[in-house]
């Protein structure tokens, strides 16, 4: 039994289960019309016999010379030209107030189910022929008004139950053919509806991690399966760019370590090919210590990126004040700038403070600071702003130099992304700097840009937002 739940549950088609509810649903619709219109065709009928039973009598009663009961004390039908006459569903009495039969229409004189003379309506049984009677009584008065008689009418409900009984039997067959056409329409449209589902399954098969490309292209009309065609796309659109760009940084991971790697080897076989003096065993040596700390700056900035990527960065914010912050990272770029004949200039307010995590900062504005020495022409100028602007705090960094072309821009905050690679590998740089500067900011709640014009530098601007205390 709980096998044969789980099949009806887990292995039915979707479009099956919606054609059973649209079925299902549609039949408990059209049996509660049927009930309906049922009971409204019986009362509908019932209300027509009611009201000529009513008007038949009244009538008859209009009709009836009571001159005739001062001389006989009896009164008579008169029912040439009545309505009812000669109908074998109808029959009617006149009776005295005490209950005697004065005249009858018909065989009426025989009939049993007429009841109690009580003014109104009653449904009576014909114990003989089992069937319904409707029967309605009216009292005639004097003038005087007192009874001296009734008039009683009863109309057959044969007839009425009849004509239920055959509009029952048409619902009774129609309605299985309607549910049954039905059924097949809704399979048919249940199915229509549904044939883009089967496109992303079988589209989802075919999709491998080699291989992102495949595409729905869904043309039909924009509702929810167009809608979730449409999505399954966009995010096959956002996987392939994943895929892609984690194949490009693994890539350029490993063609990174690989490089220093590689001149560690090589240095270190030629060292050990002949005896050198003690000079130059300290070149090699400072010659490797400088690959080694390139391979440390590499494994830092991926192991970096790589908990940014999965939120597993400490966040640990506080106040700090930015102006004796700022010095003392700017002294320590210094001896570089004097290297390079490079004037650093800083425009910083004394009591501006910012919130956020010091460690993270540090390296954010390091990794700035480290480029702007790199890439600023030799005798030029580094100038380092702070502003408080409404919401946020502005730290712009600009340096003097060729700057970067215009194509280059959607690209400069890509992992291992090289306006130049010749000089950036001359600079020992591995495309991970602004990267990194853009995962802190945004763990900040803050934005970070770049702007730049041929021959006028670089312009690299932080925001950081106030904080909201």
């Amino acid at each position: 039994m709980l096998k044969m739940i789980d099949f009806l549950k887990y292995r039915i088609p979707i479009r099956v289960k919606l054609t059973l509810w649209y079925v299902l649903l549609l039949a408990a619709t059209f049996i509660v019309f049927a009930v309906y219109l049922i009971f409204r065709f019986q009362y509908s009928l019932r209300s027509a016999i009611d009201s000529s039973l009513q008007i038949t009598v009244s009538n008859t009663i209009a009709s009836l010379d009571k001159e005739d009961y001062r001389d006989t004390n009896l009164l008579t039908f008169n029912l040439s030209g009545g309505s009812q006459v000669g109908n074998p569903n109808f029959v009617m009495r006149l009776i005295s107030a005490q209950g005697e039969v004065w005249d009858t229409s018909s065989d009426a004189q025989s009939i049993s189910f007429w009841g109690p003379a009580e003014a109104g309506y009653t449904t009576q049984m014909d114990l003989e022929n089992e069937d319904e009677w409707r029967v309605f009584s009216q009292p005639v008065l004097d003038s005087t008004g007192e009874t001296i008689g009734w008039v009683q009418a009863a109309q057959s409900l044969s007839p009425v139950n009849d004509a239920v009984e055959d509009l029952r039997a048409q619902l009774f067959l129609g309605i299985p053919l309607i549910l049954l056409f039905a059924g097949f329409g809704g399979y048919f449209l249940a199915n229509r509806a549904l044939r883009p589902i089967q496109q992303i399954t079988n589209t989802a098969r075919e999709i491998t991690a080699q291989d992102l490309s495949r595409r729905l292209a869904y043309q039909g009309t924009m509702d929810e399966v167009g809608s979730l065609a449409k999505t399954f796309d966009q995010m096959l659109e956002r996987l392939q760019s994943s895929f892609e760009r984690e194949r490009r940084f693994t890539g350029d991971a490993a063609h990174e370590l690989r490089t220093p790697l590689t001149v560690l080897k090589g240095q270190i076989e030629v060292t050990l090919n002949r005896k050198r003096n003690p000079a130059e065993y300290e070149k090699k040596l400072q010659e490797l210590s400088a690959q080694v700390e390139r391979l440390i700056r590499l494994s830092n900035g991926l192991l970096f990126l790589s908990r940014s990527d999965q939120h597993q960065l400490t966040f640990e914010p506080a106040d700090i004040n930015l102006c004796e912050w700022l010095e003392v990272l700017i002294e320590q770029f210094q001896p570089l700038a004097r290297e390079k004949r490079l004037q650093i200039n800083t425009n910083i307010p004394e009591e501006l403070s910012v919130y956020g995590d010091s460690d993270h900062l540090i390296r954010l504005f390091m990794n700035l600071l480290e480029n702007a020495l790199k890439y600023a022409s030799a005798g030029g100028q580094i100038t380092v702003t702070a502003v408080k602007k409404p919401g946020e705090t502005q730290v712009i960094i600009h340096n003097t130099g060729p700057g970067i072309p215009q194509q280059h821009f959607q690209h400069l905050f890509e992992r291992f992304y090289r306006v130049d690679a010749d000089r950036s590998s001359q600079t020992g740089g591995s495309g991970l700097g602004l990267a990194i500067a853009r995962e802190i900011v945004r763990l900040h709640g803050g934005d970070i840009d770049v702007q730049s014009e041929p021959g006028q530098g670089v312009t690299v601007t932080v925001h950081l937002p106030s904080p909201t205390k």
